[in-house]
């Protein structure tokens, strides 16, 4: 899992408080008060993560009101800003690294339009023969699936690389920062995670470790991982905050006439869910209707479900971090559809 070493294993996976988190639709129309009330948090004391919104972080007078002024911003996009004022050496280490994966992700996708491009076409193909013509599909789509893979691969071996050059977790700036944050968590009853740009909010969220702060790793013999994540606190997350929680981040948007047009995967997520990628405000930013790319991206998302957070979704996990039943996904056919653990989904 995407948990940092520093996290540690509880071998008493039955005494773990039954903690979960809720992931929600966007928050346009806010409903975040009634979901906390609905948990059980209503006059909680809460951390708030609003680093994804970068310069306007602060900006965060709605959030403070809906959760009844009982909130702290952790600020991890201000502390990010004072490291790099109090040790250049990082600063410009993980500068650098953010220029590579920005070329990475630019050769990545140029591959992945071609793969996507040849996929279409091969779907549009008048076919002599179904098998022949199905084989094709099946291949040109576990290309796309292998580039993809490998990309996250190739991305998190940079971010090991950094981790084992640099040593964030030996500077004092970070040592320093990363205490203080965890102090603030360990003082709340809960946390919320607001949406903005994923890439700078997974970046706070590593330098300042807070996998291991939201979460005990759980020994589960039943997972390829050989753990789960069990939440310490109750999360509640939308939007960017929703993604970032989870094993892989993928970025979409049919539409945007500045975005590819094509699904990319980013890198990996915290991995504190297990078996899901979110899709946040999925029915404004995908053609639905367009059922050979939904089955594109449905392909590429598996093993993991696709999980559409659209206006008015809630979803809270399961204890270890999974999708429940009758949670409404998208199937491996394109279409909507409700979740079942067994692997088979219903109408």
């Amino acid at each position: 899992m995407s948990m940092p070493a520093e996290g540690t294993v509880d071998g008493d996976r039955d005494a773990a408080p039954d903690h979960r988190i809720t992931l929600l639709g966007p928050q346009r129309d806010p409903v975040v008060d009634d979901v906390m009330r609905s948990l059980g948090l209503e006059g909680a004391r809460v951390a708030t993560i609003t680093a994804g919104w970068r310069d306007r972080e602060h900006d965060d007078g709605l959030l403070v009101d809906l959760l009844s002024g009982r909130c702290v911003n952790l600020g991890l996009w201000q502390r990010m800003q004072q490291i790099w004022e109090e040790d250049p050496e990082l600063e410009r280490a993980d500068r650098h690294r953010r220029q590579v994966l920005t070329e990475m992700q630019q050769l990545y996708l140029i591959g992945l339009q071609q793969a996507v491009e040849a996929c279409t076409r091969i779907r549009a193909h008048q076919p002599r023969d179904a098998r022949v013509h199905q084989m094709a599909i099946e291949d040109v789509l576990e290309i796309i699936h292998d580039l993809d893979d490998r990309h996250v691969r190739r991305v998190a071996e940079l971010h090991e690389e950094f981790y084992a050059v640099h040593e964030p977790h030996h500077r004092d700036a970070v040592v320093r920062g990363r205490h203080e944050v965890g102090r603030i968590v360990g003082e709340c009853d809960a946390v919320v995670i607001a949406g903005g740009h994923v890439g700078v909010l997974l970046g706070t969220l590593h330098m300042f470790n807070l996998a291991p702060v939201l979460a005990t790793a759980v020994t589960d013999p039943a997972d390829p991982q050989g753990v789960h994540a069990r939440v310490d606190r109750p999360v509640v997350a939308w939007g960017a905050g929703a993604m970032a929680l989870t094993e892989r981040v993928v970025l979409f948007y049919d539409d945007s006439v500045v975005a590819p047009g094509v699904a990319e995967v980013l890198m990996e997520g915290l991995g504190l869910t297990r078996g899901l990628v979110a899709l946040p405000a999925a029915s404004d930013r995908l053609d639905v209707k367009d059922l050979d790319r939904m089955r594109t991206l449905t392909h590429r998302c598996h093993p993991r479900v696709a999980l559409p957070l659209d206006p008015g979704d809630r979803v809270t996990l399961t204890a270890d971090g999974r999708v429940p039943e009758g949670t409404r996904i998208f199937g491996a056919d394109g279409t909507t559809t409700r979740y079942a653990a067994s692997g088979e989904e219903g109408a």
